[in-house]
């Protein structure tokens, strides 16, 4: 590989050699969009091996030592950035075209010739680069920590931000790999590897597939931030063995009971436990975890993008299921791994944030579909002390969080979470509805083949992010400048109305928080009633049971004579004769514990009044649960009723909506059905609610029958509709002003970054020219592709300084922790006196100066701090770039 690389940079330098007129030619077949036949190749002094030789020449053979049949390195670059922008066009698709461009027959093995090729002219490429970041002094993690300047490259006393940087991670099950036992022939060793940095190993990822079960037995205080609060409602125990003699009631295990705090049943939280495997909450079941069951039955069950039906019986096929990934707001790459024979467990997002917090730091906003349950388990696992002390903090993306229920949205929803500016955190499905085209590449390949398809395309994806960045701060600064100006002058015309202010709107948020908070609450002594009342139950029912097994048990012998009773039914009437006094006996001792606790002298019977009056208390309470479970749904189907009929609704947004109204409306039928049975029950008994009369309304003031409720919601103020839309401008407004504060510090940090990017390049051609004029060579072309990038970028940033309500500066800074005398001596890039109109090297000033300025100030105190000018001529940085990329004489 070495003299590979020294031969394809020798190509680069000085052109593809002639050696039709060498005395000892040898020939080969070539292959190309122009080459067709045989051709006449020579050894050089220097490169004595067929392929170094071939690579001189500009071709690449087909195999490594006695090569048939060679490709034009043109043909594989053209090829490469084909399959760049097409990832649909693969290999085959190119062999079939070479074949008819040249009329020939179809080559079966051309293919495979292509593909050792194409393997052969990457691996060349990756060492080439890694010889070029190597004379960068970028070696290591240095790509992932600055993948994306305006997130990571951090500049000195640059105004504070909530968060640092906004990501998002999701699953995507398109990228899948069939198991190679399924193809025919045998699997060929192949331990090549081109894993990027940002990959997760699966052992990386395995050190969490436990975590969740191992965190309900981790001691409290130790990894995790929460603790146990009361035993599991969920948890079972293993029955008494059967016994020919009572068990004592001292020896007799105490079985939980279902306490009252259980969600109930319904068409939104019922679950089956193949769809509960996707995030291991069978794992869950065992644990503490009521609220988060709540948030998984109401959240996740309404998306299922890596299943139900992408998980049934789809492993067994598979290797590897997809890939779960995270990206930044701009939309590179952060980090990725692969989900082998699963869908997302939560190893694959714990296995993410440990490596975000290990190599990011403090203060990331990050978004994931299922973040308000995620969280939680978040919290509890072993990595919950750090989440807390770095100050992650989650959010539901915005497109996601309309179909989750309205209690979640209030505390996870985008537009509700202070910092994250205009970000919806939906640039995960961006980035896959791209990667979704390199499916029927990767499906069928090898491990190696498939994962560097993979890096091939992300990492051309990062260029494109890249180049694209400039127009991405543009279109969302003009975005958050239209959205403040229009939402200010529709919410001014309602505060006239209303006669209210922004505390009233950050108050009503914190108001309807605790609502839905309460909502799923209720007083202690009903509780207790309850739960009382539950257990008595139980053992009523019980006794009632043990009573006529034990009668059955008598009759065993008359039934033996008289019925005929066989072997199975003289087991099954033993059985039960034991096993239901047992459960007698542990709910017994279940009842006994409970009055001991809460002071219970007299137990109650049917026949007493404590009884009666806590049936009567269980009746209205069930009626009001009812009640509450209608409104809950109610609430949430107006109000994306509301979002439904906005404006501005994109058509998929609008479908997924609908989607999700379709879902809530059969719960909202079977809560009906609910509400009406325990109406009946009152006395005297509530009017009947039809289907029409709940999907009829337009608004909750309609719905008489919330005054049964705990609290009459058709009074709050966050409930009125008139309020609701001035809540959501007042909050729009926040986060567009937050948005161009993250903008400003975005900018100056692109501008930086590019600005350091050009020094570390000259400087490292200037230090290669002489001693490996090769890779300078290699470095400058990559520099003038770069700078011509930067200065399409710099050219929009410029555009974004000239939006109304600008609040930025295009002066580059110094980044945190770099060496500033670098730039000394370098002249400045040619799109910063050009483009930018600056010829500044570097700023000078004070860090306790600059505490406390507004924006204004800050911009005035750069340009009077611009104290030092470049002391070369402008145009001398261009035309060393113009001779190192044309002159032959080095």
């Amino acid at each position: 590989m070495p003299a590979l690389v020294d031969a394809y940079f020798a190509l680069k330098t000085n052109g593809a050699i002639n050696s039709d007129s060498a005395p000892s030619p040898w020939r080969i077949e070539v292959l190309g969009f122009n080459d067709h036949g045989p051709r006449n190749f020579s050894y050089t002094e220097m490169f004595q091996t067929a392929n170094s030789a071939l690579i001189l020449h500009g071709y690449i053979g087909s195999a490594p030592d006695q090569p048939a049949l060679a490709f034009p390195i043109r043909l594989l670059e053209i090829y490469r950035q084909l399959h760049r922008v097409c990832p649909r066009f693969s290999l085959d698709a190119l062999s079939k075209t070479l074949t008819h461009l040249h009329h020939g027959p179809r080559k079966s093995a051309l293919h495979d010739q292509l593909g050792i090729a194409y393997d052969a002219y990457l691996a060349i490429l990756r060492a080439a680069d890694a010889r070029c970041q190597t004379a960068l002094g970028r070696g290591g993690t240095w790509y992932t920590e600055n993948v994306c300047p305006p997130c990571f490259y951090k500049v000195l006393n640059e105004p504070p931000l909530r968060f640092s940087w906004l990501g998002a991670m999701d699953g995507n099950n398109s990228l899948k790999l069939v198991d190679p036992m399924f193809h025919a022939g045998t699997t060929r060793a192949d331990n090549r590897t081109s894993a990027h940095d940002r990959w997760l190993s699966p052992e990386e990822v395995d050190e969490f597939k436990d975590e969740v079960f191992n965190s309900q037995k981790r001691p409290r205080g130790t990894g995790s931030i929460l603790t146990e609060t009361h035993t599991s409602a969920t948890a079972s125990l293993r029955e008494p063995q059967p016994s020919l003699t009572p068990t004592p009631a001292s020896t007799v295990p105490v079985a939980p009971t279902k306490t009252d705090n259980e969600p109930p049943v319904t068409a939104e939280t019922e679950d089956t436990d193949e769809d509960v495997v996707w995030l291991n909450v069978n794992e869950l079941e065992s644990m503490e975890v009521e609220e988060l069951a709540r948030c998984i039955n109401t959240c996740v069950d309404r998306w299922r993008n890596a299943g139900p039906e992408q998980r049934k019986k789809m492993y067994a096929l598979f290797a590897v299921a997809g890939i779960f990934l995270v990206v930044c707001r701009h939309g590179h790459v952060v980090v990725m791994c692969d989900m082998i024979r699963s869908g997302e467990l939560m190893k694959y997002p714990l296995a993410m944030v440990k490596r975000l917090l290990d190599r990011y730091g403090k203060d990331i906003g990050l978004g994931y579909d299922i973040m308000c349950a995620f969280f939680k388990t978040l919290l509890r696992s072993s990595l919950g002390s750090r989440v807390v002390a770095l100050n992650l903090r989650g959010v539901v993306p915005a497109f996601h969080g309309h179909a989750h229920n309205r209690a979640c949205q209030v505390g996870w929803h985008p537009l509700y979470v202070d910092g994250v500016g205009l970000e919806d955190f939906e640039e995960c499905e961006r980035t896959f509805a791209k990667s979704n085209n390199l499916a029927s590449v990767t499906r069928l390949a090898t491990t190696f083949h498939r994962k560097q398809a993979i890096d091939e395309h992300f990492y051309f994806h990062d260029l494109d992010k890249h180049a694209a960045s400039g127009n991405f701060i543009y279109q969302n600064y003009r975005q958050a400048n239209e959205k403040e100006a229009i939402n200010r002058g529709q919410l001014r015309a309602l505060e006239v109305r209303l006669n209210t202010t922004a505390a009233d709107y950050e108050a009503a948020l914190l108001n309807e928080q605790q609502y839905f908070k309460d909502l799923r609450s209720e007083p202690a002594e009903v509780a207790h009633t309850v739960e009382y009342m539950d257990l008595l139950t139980k053992l009523y029912a019980r006794s009632d049971a043990s009573d006529q097994a034990k009668t059955a048990f008598r009759r065993l012998d008359h039934d033996i004579i008289k019925n005929g009773y066989t072997r199975t039914e003289i087991a099954r009437v033993k059985t039960q004769y034991r096993t239901t006094y047992d459960k007698y006996l542990a709910t017994h001792e279940e009842v006994c514990r409970y009055e001991d606790l809460h002071g219970i002298q007299t137990r109650w019977t049917p026949s007493s009044k404590e009884y009666t009056d806590a049936l009567k208390v269980m009746t209205e309470r069930r009626y009001k649960r009812a009640v509450s479970e209608l409104e809950r749904l109610v609430v949430g189907r107006l109000f994306e009723m509301t979002k439904l009929g906005m404006s501005g609704v994109a058509y998929k947004l609008r479908e997924k909506l609908n989607k999700a109204l379709k879902t809530r409306a059969e719960a909202i039928r079977k809560a009906i059905d609910h509400y009406n049975t325990a109406g009946m029950a009152l006395n005297p008994p509530r009017p009947r609610l039809t289907w029409r009369m709940v999907i009829n309304s337009a608004s909750l003031a309609e719905f008489d029958w919330l005054r049964e409720t705990r609290q009459d919601i058709r009074d709050l103020p966050w409930a009125q509709p008139a309020r609701r839309e001035a809540m959501v401008l007042y909050f729009g407004i926040k986060r567009a002003q937050e948005e161009k504060v993250r903008l400003d510090v975005e900018i100056r940090r692109l501008i930086t970054a590019m600005y350091d990017d050009h020094v570390d390049y000259y400087r490292a051609i200037g230090a290669n020219i002489i001693v490996n004029p090769a890779v300078a060579r290699a470095l400058s072309r990559d520099w003038a592709s770069r700078t011509a990038i930067n200065t399409s970028i710099a050219k929009r940033l410029v555009q974004t300084s000239r939006l109304a309500g600008f609040t930025g500066t295009l002066f580059p800074g110094e980044r945190d922790g770099r060496d500033p005398t670098l730039r000394d001596g370098i002249p400045p890039p040619p799109w910063l006196s050009e483009v930018l109109q600056l010829t500044t090297v570097s700023i000078e000033y004070e860090e306790e100066d600059v505490v406390g300025m507004t924006s204004a100030e800050r911009r005035e105190y750069d340009a009077s701090g611009l104290a030092r000018e470049s002391d070369f001529d402008d145009n001398l940085v261009v035309e060393l770039m113009e001779t190192l990329a044309t002159s032959d004489d080095l």
